[in-house]
């Protein structure tokens, strides 16, 4: 099976359009939406692993973003710039993970004002579980590349990050 089958129906429908379009950058169309849609057979294919745990890579990521940091503790809005996701999104995230018993929340021991998430002991222990089968599923997903490859591919890619990233605006500071 070609590996790009289900990219090809895109990719034909922009061979037209160039065709009526000679000025129009085919090539970077082609990248800009094959990336999109290896991203998002990733991510389908990462959530479809992380389901039988009643995850998915969004609650994942919250996990161990959560279980990196000392004490396993992180204010929602630190854990909003990691993952560069909305503070509104993490608050339901959040909400989500509660509800599980996977993550707590409390006042700060800095600033009772301030709320931290902390994960619970069941929250650690599915992290510890659920490790090793997503360390096993990156080294199947990259194995397709050499070494050398990959350093060009985070290279690449670090390298169009920064033509497109934008500073974090706001603080949580606040």
């Amino acid at each position: 099976m070609n590996p790009l089958s289900s990219f090809q129906p895109f990719e034909s429908k922009i061979e037209e359009f160039a065709n009526h379009h000679p000025d129009a950058p085919k090539r970077e169309i082609i990248l800009n939406r094959l990336y999109y849609h290896v991203f998002k057979l990733v991510s389908e294919r990462q959530n479809h692993q992380l389901s039988p745990f009643g995850l998915n890579s969004s609650s994942w990521f919250a996990l161990i973003m959560i279980h990196s940091t000392p004490d396993n503790a992180i204010n929602p809005c630190n854990l909003s710039y990691a993952m560069v996701s909305s503070r509104t999104n993490i608050t339901r995230l959040s909400d989500e993970l509660v509800e599980k018993g996977w993550v707590e929340r409390h006042a700060s021991g800095e600033d009772r004002r301030k709320i931290v998430l902390s994960l619970t002991q069941a929250g650690r222990q599915l992290v510890e579980a659920v490790l090793p089968l997503q360390w096993q599923h990156y080294r199947e997903l990259w194995s397709v590349f050499n070494a050398v490859e990959l350093e060009q591919f985070e290279f690449l890619l670090r390298k169009l990050l920064g033509r497109i990233d934008l500073p974090m605006g706001g603080s949580c500071e606040e």
